[in-house]
């Protein structure tokens, strides 16, 4: 018997090993019914409304990585586009340890610069995916840091400061600097430390720069381990109200700072400059997709309702759905990326063929 066949007898044993008791679902149900509003508000359009997405990509070598970053802002004057944006990143880390953590950061940095840069141009930005949650999502490079190794990459986080770019990786420039001090594993996790500092800077900036200038920010996210409503013990809420599936519409609004989601400390100033951010969070369903949505700013929940209706398609925002096509970023093209590079790396994985 093939490895598939194998696989597929235990999936079969294990049928229905992902149901939920018939005591949860009709605790769920109750909960659920007292919490969800089905009168979602009228289709209002905004006068302008943008949207903004990153992508990432990599193709992993023996002891180092190649990546491809890309980030995409599209802003519409009600049913019009008026202006498009496509910016991105290519490169290689190494050594391949800490990659992913690297990574993550690094698109952080360009799609949430690409917001930056686009919420000027806007009333209204449209997020993929929570804020919140990148923000509070644990980083290696908070506990990896040496306390001595911590204190020089500071010191640069000071000068990168001043030389803030709002379309570039900035950390990048302080590499030659830092490979002059360090090197091996000290190298690489002062690199992402400066890089998570940048990461955090860059957020903070576009939370600062929506509360100043009366700009709203609404984060749609299609994944959700966030438990407000409690509806289940163990499963987040996302969880349980697609699998109970409500009718259209929306739950009642959960108003919160980054101080209540997670108890943790950012590295340095940026533990209280984050904490004074509040947003609403609410569920929503509008046809088929139930959404987590956050919002920052003086928008009400109903208006937001009322905007994401206006650019719906298939139960989704059509101008992420849109930004999300122009930025993504595919193997194919990864392949064409290290072909264009001229790049003869070994991946260790030829002696099976692939």
């Amino acid at each position: 018997m093939t490895i598939k066949g194998i696989l597929l007898e235990i999936a079969s044993r294990k049928r229905g090993a992902l149901s939920v008791s018939p005591q949860d679902v009709e605790r769920a149900r109750r909960k659920i019914s007292k919490m969800w509003n089905s009168n979602l508000p009228e289709v209002l359009p905004p006068k302008l409304a943008a949207g903004v997405d990153g992508s990432r990509n990599k193709k992993v070598y023996a002891g180092y990585v190649v990546y491809a970053l890309g980030v995409a802002s599209l802003v519409f004057e009600k049913e019009r586009r008026k202006n498009s944006v496509i910016n991105g990143d290519v490169d290689i880390l190494k050594p391949e340890e800490y990659s992913d953590s690297r990574l993550r950061n690094l698109m952080g940095i360009l799609e949430y610069k690409g917001a930056l840069s686009t919420l000027p141009k806007t009333e209204l930005l449209f997020l993929d995916g929570s804020i919140v949650g990148a923000l509070v999502r644990p980083n290696v490079f908070l506990y990896e840091v040496k306390g001595e190794v911590k204190k020089f990459v500071e010191e640069l986080f000071e000068e990168l400061k001043g030389k803030f770019s709002s379309d570039k990786i900035d950390s990048k420039d302080f590499y030659p600097e830092i490979s002059k001090k360090y090197s091996g594993e000290d190298f690489v996790v002062a690199c992402g430390y400066l890089e998570y500092l940048e990461y955090l800077l860059t957020i903070y900036r576009l939370l600062e720069l929506s509360v100043r200038d009366g700009k709203s920010i609404v984060s749609i996210s299609k994944r959700s381990n966030s438990r407000l409503y409690r509806l289940d013990t163990v499963l987040p809420d996302i969880a349980v109200l697609n699998f109970l599936q409500p009718p259209p519409g929306y739950s009642e609004p959960f108003e919160f700072s980054i101080e209540e989601e997670k108890k943790f400390q950012f590295p340095g100033k940026f533990d209280e400059a984050l904490r004074r951010f509040k947003f609403k969070t609410f569920f929503l369903k509008m046809k088929e997709g139930i959404y987590k949505v956050e919002l920052l700013g003086n928008i009400s929940v109903e208006e937001a309702i009322s905007y994401m209706r206006f650019y719906e398609v298939s139960g989704y925002n059509y101008i992420l759905k849109e930004v999300h096509e122009r930025v993504k970023i595919t193997s194919s093209d990864m392949e064409d990326i290290i072909r264009e590079l001229k790049f003869r790396g070994v991946t260790g994985r030829e002696a099976l063929g692939e």
